[in-house]
Formats: structure tokens, sequence, C-alpha cells
């Protein structure tokens, strides 16, 4: 499991090249919470997605930065992608506004 905090998260959407300034913590606060529960990576990462896709916490770079955010999950763990597909998962949480945990998880494993 990886354990990210709100500062890493951060830095992340200031490495592609945004500001790092939040609209609203507390959706990623949740999502960072979950980290503390020990559940799998994919679990931990499909609630980061979510907030940062859904949710928007970052004035701008939210879809960028939870791109970045899985490439580093998948490394962590180890694991080969298919970044195609991680790009066309992304794009449809983002266009079809998906909530359910469930179903980010079933399109993160796709990838």
């Amino acid at each position: 499991m990886s354990v990210y905090n709100l500062k890493d998260l951060i830095r992340i959407n200031q490495e592609i090249g945004e500001t790092g300034n939040l609209r609203d913590t507390s959706s990623i606060s949740f999502a960072l919470d979950i980290l503390k529960s020990k559940k799998s990576w994919l679990y931990e990462l499909s609630y980061l997605v979510r907030s940062l896709i859904v949710d928007h916490p970052f004035y701008d770079g939210n879809k960028r930065t939870a791109y970045i955010l899985c490439t580093l999950y998948f490394e962590n763990n180890h694991l080969e992608y298919d970044d195609f597909e991680l790009i066309k998962s992304l794009k449809k949480i983002a266009s079809k506004n998906i909530i359910d945990i469930n179903k980010i998880e079933r399109l993160l494993k796709k990838c």
C-alpha cells in the first residue's frame, strides 16, 4: 500500500504545472482518511481518484493530478498498466461523473 498525504497531492499538482491551490479540502481529506483504514491499494486509489476527478479539490489540474497519482500507485505496487486504458478510464469517470467506488475500482483494475 502507498501512503500519500495532502502535501504529496499538492506537490503532484504543482509538478504538473499548476499552483497547488485548493478550492475545498473536505473531499480530499475524507479520501486521505480512507488510507488509514488499511484497505487494498486499489480501494485507496479509487477514493483518491473520485475525490480528484469528481469533486475537483484543486482549482486546476485535477484530472492530470489523478493520472500521475494512478501511475505512482501502479509503479509503487510493481504493476504494469496500459497507459491508454488508464487515460480512457479517467476520462470515463470524469465524463460520466462516476461516484460509485466499486465502479471506479473496476475501471482502474482494468488498466
